[in-house]
C-alpha cells in the first residue's frame, strides 16, 4: 500500500501548480505588453533628445563679450549677503526678477541673501552680477521686459 502522506503531497503539489499556472498566465501577456511599451517610450524619449538638442544648437547665442570683460575684474570683487541684498533693493526688484536678471533660480537668490559670509558663485553668475551692478532701475526693468518678451516668442 502506497504511502498516504506521500500521495498527498503529490496531490497537493499537483493542485497547486495548476492554480497557479492559471493565476499566472493573464499577468505574463500584460507583463510582455508593458515591457514592449517601456521599450518604446525609451526610443521615443531618446529621439525626442536628440532632436531637443539639434534644435537648441539652431538657437542664436547671445554675444559673451560683455561676460568676458566682466570675469578678469569679477575675480577681485567681495561679493556677500548683504552686497546681494543691497543690490537688489536699489534695483527695486523682487528675488525671481533678480534671479532671472543674473541666470540663477530664484531659490539660489534666497540662499544667497541669507549666507553668512563670501558667497561663491560659477564666474559666469558673478560676471553676471558685476554688469547688474553698473546698471540702474529703468535698464534692468528694460533688460527684464527683452527677456520675457523673448520667451514669449519661444
Amino acid at each position: 500500500m502506497p504511502n498516504l502522506s506521500s500521495l498527498f503531497k503529490s496531490e497537493i503539489s499537483r493542485i497547486a501548480r495548476y492554480e497557479i499556472k492559471t493565476a499566472i498566465t493573464p499577468l505574463h501577456a500584460t507583463t510582455v505588453s508593458l515591457k514592449k511599451t517601456v521599450s518604446e517610450l525609451k526610443k521615443r524619449i531618446a529621439d525626442l533628445e536628440t532632436a531637443n538638442k539639434r534644435l537648441i544648437s539652431n538657437i542664436p547665442q547671445e554675444p559673451q563679450a560683455p561676460v568676458e570683460s566682466n570675469i578678469a575684474e569679477a575675480g577681485k570683487v567681495r561679493i556677500t549677503a548683504k552686497n546681494i541684498k543691497a543690490l537688489r533693493d536699489k534695483l527695486g526688484l523682487t528675488q525671481m526678477e533678480f534671479a532671472k536678471l543674473i541666470g540663477v533660480s530664484s531659490n539660489n537668490v534666497n540662499l544667497m541673501e541669507h549666507k553668512e559670509g563670501r558667497i561663491k558663485v560659477r564666474s559666469k553668475t558673478l560676471a553676471s552680477i558685476m554688469a547688474v551692478r553698473e546698471m540702474g532701475k529703468r535698464e534692468a526693468k528694460k533688460r527684464l521686459e527683452e527677456m520675457t518678451g523673448d520667451e514669449k516668442r519661444i
